[in-house]
């Protein structure tokens, strides 16, 4: 069974933040340069929300808002959903139903350490099936 940790590993650490300050339009800006579906929204290195592409959505072009008039305190998810670096990928699988939210901030001794998305923990439980089929391909081709 695989933790969280494994697929951060993986992945990276990296979490791409803005502060609560800034206008949707930075952030659906900075989202779309760096090819994410949400930021970190931090204040004095304190993470204190989310803003994803269904934010944006939901919060901003359904409702005819501004993106450039509209700052990201207005429109941002909190509390952050967050999920330890070592629990199971079940486990943030099923927070991520329970919450129906797409994406977990991972913590580590309570700091923010990363930030998974469901198409990672796919990606990871994917890439372990194959190797999983390739061990037993060679088990039973007798190479192993």
């Amino acid at each position: 069974m695989s933790i969280i940790r494994e697929v951060l590993d993986r992945k990276g650490g990296t979490v791409l933040t803005i502060n609560s300050e800034a206008s949707v339009l930075e952030a659906i800006g900075i989202m779309s340069q760096a090819n994410v579906g949400a930021l970190v929204i931090q204040d004095r290195d304190q993470p204190e929300g989310i803003f994803t592409e269904r934010d944006y959505l939901r919060k901003i072009a359904l409702k005819g808002r501004s993106s450039s008039n509209t700052l990201l305190k207005e429109v941002m998810s909190s509390p952050l959903i967050t999920v330890a670096t070592f629990e199971a990928i079940e486990v943030a699988m099923e927070t991520m139903t329970e919450c129906r939210c797409r994406h977990l901030i991972v913590t580590e001794n309570d700091k923010m350490v990363g930030i998974i998305s469901l198409g990672d923990l796919v990606k990871h439980m994917l890439q372990e099936k194959e190797a999983e089929v390739e061990q037993l391909a060679q088990y039973i081709a007798g190479s192993y």
